[in-house]
């Protein structure tokens, strides 16, 4: 499965809003970074906690995953990436290993509170990806 993945520069939640007004849908799920500092972050927005790390909304059909990025700068035009959901590490592995020839990667292969595998980067052809593993850590 391929999930449409939109990323915001705190104003996720705003974002949040007003899709759900336009497409009469519903928020399936949020969660805010509260504590959670990602790895390698040296300075976080003051209001971080606030910020969304994760949000899921079914949009026509399709469910897209929305967050606030803290990682690299957002602006209009690189703020979605495209994300495959996978069942172990390994396989995810194998995934992010075929995409990476001529890539940039964007957040090394790590394993977190959520998953196993969680890694992103921009391929060869400028599309941004994230690859992660439903196998819990």
């Amino acid at each position: 499965m391929v999930t449409p993945y939109i990323t915001f520069a705190g104003n996720c939640n705003e974002a949040l809003e007003f899709y759900q007004t336009v497409f009469n849908s519903e928020v399936l799920m949020s969660l805010p970074y509260g504590d959670y500092v990602p790895e390698g972050v040296t300075a976080p927005p003051a209001n971080l906690k606030d910020w969304i790390l994760h949000a899921e909304m079914n949009i026509c059909d399709t469910v897209f995953w929305f967050a606030d990025e803290i990682a690299q700068p957002v602006s209009k035009g690189n703020m979605i990436k495209l994300t495959t959901k996978v069942a172990s590490a390994k396989e995810a592995q194998k995934i992010f290993d075929a995409l990476n020839i001529d890539a940039q990667i964007t957040l090394p292969p790590t394993a977190t509170f959520y998953s196993s595998f969680h890694a992103g980067l921009t391929d060869r052809f400028g599309v941004s990806w994230n690859i992660v593993a439903e196998e819990a850590p």
